[in-house]
């Protein structure tokens, strides 16, 4: 019998500098997203912050964005 591998495909990851998956906004952004767009996020907790992986190449900009006003 064959084993089969599940492959997915990821658009991109944002690594979040200074926040952890408990960070209030974080998690307010993450509540955003999944109410809109039933939420195919990939979350960790990385070395020097939260890591976000996305399967869509349009969230991976939307979240970009957000990213950026951060700092």
């Amino acid at each position: 019998m064959a084993k089969r591998q599940k492959v997915e495909e990821i658009a991109g990851v944002l690594e979040f500098t200074g926040r952890t998956k408990d960070d209030l906004e974080f998690v307010a952004w993450l509540a955003e997203h999944r109410a809109q767009n039933g939420g195919k996020l990939r979350v960790s907790q990385g070395g020097t912050g939260v890591r976000v992986a996305f399967s869509s190449a349009a969230d991976l900009a939307k979240w970009r964005t957000r990213q950026t006003k951060r700092r």
